[in-house]
């Protein structure tokens, strides 16, 4: 067999698996997974202007306002100013915003752990980098 179906059969896998796991440890929290996505974005990275953020996510700035609008709504994001350029906004995670994100965080972390306990240190440094390298593809596509 071909090495690089293999890989791609395992990538697959691997993401159905993540997908699943994500699905349910959210369908718990009581928020929408798109939603948790931003709210993982902001922990993770910081307040973002929305046209970042809309990059980060994938999708219009159209498609985030209408998101942000319900989240700020909900008491889960805030807009405030920019320190940096006075004609625009940043969207930041309120103190309920926060506690989403370091609930799922831990979650991820955990799983993490999990995922790569016998892994040895080698094993994991291994794993890191490739993943950085697969990473770049998507923040630098060529």
């Amino acid at each position: 067999m071909d090495i690089n179906q293999d890989l791609n059969r395992a990538l697959v896998e691997f993401f159905e698996g993540m997908a699943a796991w994500e699905h349910q440890l959210v369908e718990g929290s009581g928020l929408l997974l798109p939603v948790m996505h931003t709210l993982e974005l902001l922990g993770l990275y910081g307040p973002m202007r929305m046209t970042d953020l809309a990059h980060k996510l994938s999708i219009s700035t159209g498609t985030l306002t209408a998101r942000i609008d319900r989240m700020e709504k909900d008491g889960l994001v805030t807009r405030i100013a920019n320190p940096e350029d006075r004609r625009s906004l940043l969207i930041a995670l309120t103190e309920q915003g926060e506690v989403h994100f370091s609930t799922h965080d831990k979650a991820h972390l955990h799983l993490t752990e999990d995922l790569i306990a016998a892994f040895s240190a080698e094993d994991k440094q291994n794993l890191l980098g490739m993943l950085e390298k697969m990473n770049r593809h998507f923040r630098n596509p060529e």
